[in-house]
């Protein structure tokens, strides 16, 4: 796993990302947009992986119905839904 970078580490990757700004190495309108679609699939992604996995968790817990406090809430999700 990638190790924590310091203060003066994140503040030299940002004095070295200000220069490739600068000199014209990256586009910042092109970078801006790259990151606002990149956060658009990702808040996308996140979205339909929660929906999977709760309607994945409600579909396990149906076959649950036979224990009572799990089928009362079984049934309170199902009806929520």
């Amino acid at each position: 796993m990638a190790e924590k970078m310091t203060d003066e580490e994140l503040a030299e990757l940002g004095k070295k990302l200000e220069q490739f700004y600068e000199l014209g190495y990256i586009n910042k309108k092109s970078a801006i947009g790259y990151s606002f679609i990149k956060g658009i699939a990702q808040g996308l992604g996140i979205f339909l992986g929660g929906s999977v996995v709760v309607a994945l968790l409600a579909w396990i817990l149906g076959y649950f119905d036979q224990v009572p406090f799990v089928h009362a809430l079984v049934e309170a999700i199902q009806r929520s839904m």
